[in-house]
């Protein structure tokens, strides 16, 4: 059988870049690809947005404005970052200073939140961007999370990215070869974050960094500028500790490297947040020792079980495992305060995630709480998100699964109000 040249060459190539890409090896900056004509829009990121409505128009119409079909120049409602890159090849305009384009925030109906922003000028973007621009840029004023995620605007052209991290900056900026400092990296081939699954359990000052690839895993401009963060590996007053409620993230499309989804932020102490996503009770009690015990907490929100039991998991053995927690925390003088198990809604799961939830799952959650509400401390935020079905309401869920920002902040207030009168020990 003959095989064509061509694609034995393309097959060639991308093995050497991919190499190139995962190791230290010596490709220089002028081998990347550089997109001409594009422009690089951002905006501040709504609350609880699942996507973005743009309308590129040839005059500045109002917020409130209907615009004529005949001065749209681009229409989308598939955009699921706080920015976009726009092939200005595609739009049929004359002079970008004299288009303009304006945005408004939807829900997962595509339903607006809010109205369109004021019109802007294609021209206030920047033109021509030669690197991806970082959205997780870590609040120095917090600890970083135990499993950092890292996110950034999609790159037009862009199929695949390589997120590096660094112990240190890298001696390279802005260049398309791995760092000498690198200590791991992650291939992104869907979307534009990166879930880092390393315990960050080690003292130093950390960079991340991500660099866009085109189908052919071939570079489309350089690395973005590297985002520091610290980790501090020390005795913590407060941690909290749990599944992808406690990690962060929601609405759908927005990760937890956004701040705002994290309840603990809403809590006026230093807290370190050790929770991680799709936990379920059984690794809580896995990664007890490896991920809680280096900062050795005096006292632990602990929020877990509704994977298991969401997945089939019977109470009895839920329970099983939070004693586990209990006897693990009671080992090491750690104080737990649990949080009660929240309520979901399956048919939004179903809708977003396409998995079905147990039948019984609001018996086993019952159960469950029940004991938990037995334990010395323990916030019962359950019935806070219920509505009359007990299930997790559309207005603090999107995705039926993990509270969003405003879930959040009814979480994060019912611990404000314990803590006004818990008595430390």
């Amino acid at each position: 059988m003959k095989v064509n040249k061509f694609i034995v060459f393309l097959i060639i190539v991308t093995l050497i870049l991919s190499f190139a890409l995962t190791s230290n090896s010596s490709v220089t900056s002028s081998a990347s690809v550089v997109q001409p004509n594009k422009i690089h829009l951002t905006w501040k990121n709504s609350e609880d947005v699942v996507a973005y409505e743009m309308e590129v128009m040839t005059k500045p119409y109002k917020p409130n404005d209907s615009v004529p079909a005949k001065d749209i120049v681009y229409h989308t409602v598939d955009i699921f970052a706080p920015g976009i890159e726009l092939d200005l090849n595609q739009l049929t305009i004359q002079h970008i200073d004299k288009t303009y384009y304006r945005v408004r925030p939807l829900d997962l109906n595509r339903k607006p939140l809010a109205i369109f922003s004021e019109p802007m000028p294609l021209s206030s973007g920047q033109l021509n961007p030669t690197k991806p621009q970082p959205t997780a840029l870590f609040n120095t004023n917090r600890p970083v999370p135990l499993y950092p995620t890292y996110s950034w605007i999609p790159v037009l052209g862009a199929e695949h990215y390589v997120v590096e991290v660094t112990k240190g900056a890298p001696e390279n900026p802005n260049g398309i070869i791995p760092s000498i400092k690198r200590v791991r990296s992650y291939i992104v081939d869907e979307g534009f974050d990166c879930y880092d699954i390393h315990a960050y359990v080690e003292e130093g000052t950390y960079y991340w960094r991500v660099i866009a690839l085109n189908r052919y895993y071939y570079p489309i401009g350089t690395y973005s500028d590297a985002i520091p963060f610290h980790v501090s590996v020390k005795h913590y007053t407060w941690a909290v500790f749990g599944d992808s409620i406690t990690h962060g993230g929601g609405a759908v499309s927005n990760p937890p490297s956004d701040i705002r989804f994290d309840y603990s932020s809403y809590i006026p102490y230093e807290i370190k947040n050790l929770g991680k996503s799709g936990d379920s009770v059984e690794s809580l009690v896995e990664r007890f020792n490896s991920d809680v015990l280096p900062f050795q907490p005096k006292y632990l929100f602990i929020l877990g079980g509704g994977n298991s039991i969401r997945g089939g998991t019977k109470a009895e053995d839920v329970i099983e495992q939070f004693q586990r927690l209990i006897n693990k925390c009671e080992q090491n003088n750690i104080t737990p305060i649990f949080l009660t198990i929240p309520p979901i809604n399956p048919d939004g799961i179903e809708r977003v995630f396409k998995k079905p939830s147990t039948n019984d799952w609001q018996h086993q959650t019952d159960i469950v709480n029940t004991f938990l509400k037995k334990q010395q401390y323990v916030i019962d935020i359950n019935p806070l998100l219920s509505d009359n079905r007990g299930f997790l309401p559309t207005m603090y869920s999107q995705d039926g699964l993990h509270p969003d920002i405003s879930g959040k902040k009814v979480m994060a207030d019912a611990v404000n109000r314990f803590l006004l009168t818990f008595d430390r020990i």
